[in-house]
Parts: C-alpha cells; structure tokens; sequence
C-alpha cells in the first residue's frame, strides 16, 4: 500500500484516490477474509511500497490489520518484502508497529523464523538483505516433522520462471526444490495471481498496480490443505484499459484532437485508468494541437497517459519527451563499472535497465 502517490486527485482522507483504492481493495479482502474464518491467514511480503510510508497508510492498514486479528481472532503471519524492507540491518520496519495486535505474527527480523498456529508450522522468509543471507536461511527452510501440517511463505522471483520478473535491482530468486517437501508455499512479489509448482502460489496484489496487470482480476486465495484446494476470490478493482491506438500520420492537429476525443468517449475514461497510444506523431502536428486540449482531457479523466509516438521510420522511434535514451543507457554502464557488483549479474542489470529506459513494462 501506498502506491499511487504521483496521481493528482485527492480523496476526503486525504490521500490520493489511487492510494484510496489500493487501500480499499485491501480493506475488502479483509473483510471478505474474516467471513470466511479461516484457520490463520499469510501476507507474503510488501505490505507496503516503500520503507517508511504515509502515517495516513499505516493507520488504515492498521485498523483493518486489527479487525482481522485482534478483534475477529484470525492467527495471521506477515513477512516483509523487498519494497517495504529497510536497507540497513539497525533500521526499524514500519510494520513493526503492529507486534503489539493480538493473534498477529511479525517477521522482519534478519532471518527465517518458524510461527506454530495449531498443527501447522509456518516457516517464514522475509526478504533478505543480501544473496549470502537468503542463501543461508534457504537451508533452514525444512518441514517440521512434529507437525501434521508445513507452510512456506518467502517472498522473491521464482527460479527459472523469467515473467516473474519485475524488473526490480531488489528482487530476489527462490529455488523450486526448497519448495517441494511442503504442504503449500505463499509467494510474494510477482502482483498477479499464479502457480508456480503443485503446491506454491502467488495470491497477487489486490489492486492493479501498473498497466501490465490491467486483464487479470485482483484478490486472495483460500488454500484447503487436506483434501488440497486452491480458489482464489476477486475484489473490486479500479478498471484499467489500454484504448485502441490513433494513427496520427497525415493528420492535422485538429484532426488528431477529434480522434482522440471521440476515442476516450468510447472507453469512458472518467472513471477509468486508461492509457492511449498515438503512432504516427510529427513534430509538425503536435504543434499544431489546440491549446490546452491534454490538460482539459485529463481533467475529465480518473487518471490518462497519452502515450506520444514517431513516425516508424524516424530512426529513433522513441515516445516523445524521452530524449537521449541510448546515451542514457551508456550513462548506467559507466556508472555500474565504477561500483562494486560482487553478487550481480551486471549483464542482467545491462538488460532491466534497458527495459526501463525505453518504457516497456
């Protein structure tokens, strides 16, 4: 949670809208949660985006993390994740405000921890802060044997799996074979719902949360462990299109103007997160648009990213007001040649880094 802070409507809490639907989601999956009274309940990790979020956030979170534990007695395990884990080991996690809930179970220490919640032992992971630390605490990771039932919950990319991959510096890979001996694995990090193994799942976020994810539904999973059953349950979700691109080639800037109005007419972009693609654009005909047509466009829309590009045959074939992308890509070569990149693979680095330079997803 907290995601969504550059969106620029506010809500009467405060926050922006985009943070108030994430939160929501997350307070219905609760909810939802608590009807279903399950015997205990996993968060695997990144509870929040960033170390140290809005006090706003953490007091939301916080009173729907106490409806669930505290006063519905639903046992739940959390675990941080690599966007809300802090980088120096003597820095506090802010989830840690919430040890004193009753029946809630914090792990954000520097190391695997093991969480007994009736016949089941649940071995939780958090992120760790270096490859040498997971490494280590991976071969901690085993099924207790006094106990009927073992869980897995770590949070990092699963091995071998490259659309996984969320093209974070930060993230972590999880070898399968840790996985096999346990009864179910709760994955963290990749934001959608997805099988990994016979046994290990990511549940997902419960909001979108980039324009990659605007097909999938957005929820929690129930797990049943004996007969084995995974059903995953939706929750509302702000609706996220992409629109039909507008071939701009030719056009005047009036003429572009028309087309892009009757284009997020048809799509309804009020309350819609909705990104445009517009191919073709000259410098020629982005002068010539009406003034003010983008801002009074976005004024009418939830939230819109018109999406500018070339000409194919212009050379550098880039969005427009990305300027000097290849340079930029030398730039961080440099850069990674000057720092110490023991444990990284500087090629793989080479590559994201590529990726997010050009604007892919």
């Amino acid at each position: 949670m907290g995601a969504g802070e550059n969106h620029e409507r506010r809500g009467r809490s405060g926050l922006t809208l985009r943070q108030e639907d994430i939160l929501n989601s997350f307070v219905e999956a609760v909810d939802r949660i608590i009807t279903l009274k399950p015997d205990f309940c996993i968060h695997s990790g990144d509870l929040f985006d960033k170390v140290r979020p809005l006090n706003r956030i953490m007091a939301m979170a916080g009173e729907a993390l106490h409806k669930l534990t505290a006063e519905a007695g639903i046992p739940t395990v959390i675990i941080l994740g690599n966007h809300d884990a802090p980088k120096q080991p003597f820095m506090g996690a802010a989830i840690d405000v919430y040890r004193q809930f009753a029946n809630l179970h914090i792990v954000s220490g520097p190391g695997m921890e093991q969480v007994r919640i009736g016949d089941c032992a649940i071995m939780a992971l958090p992120h760790c802060l270096t490859s040498e630390i997971l490494k280590r605490e991976l071969q901690r990771c085993r099924p207790n044997p006094d106990c009927r039932y073992n869980v897995l919950v770590m949070h990092g990319v699963a091995a071998g799996m490259s659309e996984f991959s969320m093209a974070d510096l930060g993230e972590q890979e999880l070898p399968l074979e840790v996985m096999a001996p346990f009864d179910y694995v709760a994955l963290g990090h990749y934001h959608n719902f997805r099988q990994v193994s016979p046994r290990a799942w990511y549940a997902g976020s419960t909001e979108r949360l980039s324009q990659a994810e605007r097909e999938t539904a957005k929820g929690f999973a129930e797990i049943t462990l004996e007969p084995f059953n995974v059903e995953f349950h939706e929750v509302a979700t702000r609706t996220m299109i992409d629109a039909a691109p507008i071939m701009a080639e030719g056009k005047r800037g009036d003429e572009l103007a028309q087309l892009l109005k009757e284009r997020l007419a048809s799509v309804d972009s009020s309350d819609k997160i909705v990104r445009v693609n517009i191919e073709g654009v000259t410098a020629e005909t982005l002068k010539t648009l009406p003034a003010g047509l983008i801002a009074e466009l976005k004024q009418r829309s939830f939230d819109l990213n018109i999406h500018f590009q070339r000409p194919k045959e212009t050379p550098s074939g880039q969005p427009f007001g990305r300027a000097a992308i290849g340079k930029l890509e030398a730039e961080f070569g440099e850069y990674l040649a000057t720092v110490d990149l023991a444990g990284f693979d500087k090629e793989r680095l080479l590559r994201k880094a590529a990726r997010l330079l050009s604007d892919e997803e």
